[in-house]
């Protein structure tokens, strides 16, 4: 199993509006070539400030946040029913 994980992309001039742009992506032995870096899946979408990839990386923890709280729920669930069986 290949675990995953996330970096910084800072482009100076992004191909596209050659202006600064930044952006999250997933990091591993990957398989898309964006601008001389393996990224596997971008995460967010190119910021052009640091403010925009602020609200980006904080919609990211928000993200998180939920499914820990989902799993959360889960595994409690899990364990209540294994202890009912007991």
């Amino acid at each position: 199993m290949e675990i995953s994980s996330l970096d910084l992309l800072y482009l100076e001039s992004d191909p596209g509006t050659k202006q600064p742009s930044a952006c999250v992506f997933l990091k591993a032995s990957g398989v898309q070539d964006y601008a001389g870096i393996k990224a596997e899946r971008l995460v967010t979408v190119p910021c052009l400030s640091f403010i925009e990839l602020d609200v980006e990386i904080r919609r990211l923890h928000a993200e998180l946040d939920e499914i820990r709280a989902r799993a959360k729920k889960k595994f409690y669930k899990a364990e209540a029913v294994a202890a009912g069986a007991s």
